[in-house]
């Protein structure tokens, strides 16, 4: 399972705390509602893979993941939660699992559902805000016009990494992608 978290409406669409939408979104799958989600089936290189954009807001991303986590057995390493991270500047992509939350809601929200920090994570780097406190602001604001050409960029790779983590796992497109630093390609 393969879940991007983000916000909601189109108030949201073009945020930086909705790029795990806007990844999946790159996917092409067609999306139905189901529970508190929309979600997207398909077969990614011989595996079935189930897509996941909650409904519910991002800090309670774990009230859409769990149920159907639980519904299809999915266990939590066969989880990918794709979201922001500020902590990473944009043009810069991780793939780990586990890992503490570090501030990110969304993420402990998961890991209070599952009952663990099992899951594996590809972290979109979006940058730091101007000044500590404006973080709340910064994740909802969109991107500026001079940073849409690299988030096209790291868009399109952070697709590949999904991809490359339905078909192999982590431990392959971690070696890949984690050293990847889209800003160098300007």
């Amino acid at each position: 399972m393969v879940v991007g978290q983000g916000n909601p409406g189109e108030r949201y669409a073009h945020t930086r705390h909705n790029v795990g939408f806007m990844v999946l979104d790159r996917l092409g799958f067609p999306f139905r509602k189901k529970g508190e989600a929309l979600l997207a089936e398909a077969e990614v290189g011989g595996q079935k893979g189930f897509f996941l954009k909650p409904l519910t807001y991002y800090n309670l991303t774990g009230q859409a993941v769990a149920p159907l986590a639980r519904f299809y057995k999915i266990p939590p390493e066969r989880i990918l939660v794709v979201h922001d991270e500020m902590d990473l500047p944009l043009g810069r992509l991780r793939l780990k699992a586990g890992g503490s939350p570090a501030g990110n809601r969304g993420v402990a929200s998961i890991a209070e559902a599952l009952g663990t920090l099992a899951f594996h994570r590809l972290r979109v780097g979006i940058g730091k805000p101007p000044a500590k406190e404006l973080g709340a602001a910064y994740v909802l604001s969109p991107f500026a016009p001079e940073e849409l050409p690299l988030l096209e960029r790291v868009l399109e790779a952070a697709k590949e990494a999904v991809l490359c983590w339905v078909e192999r796992g982590l431990l392959p497109c971690a070696d890949r992608y984690n050293g990847l630093d889209l800003r160098e390609n300007r």
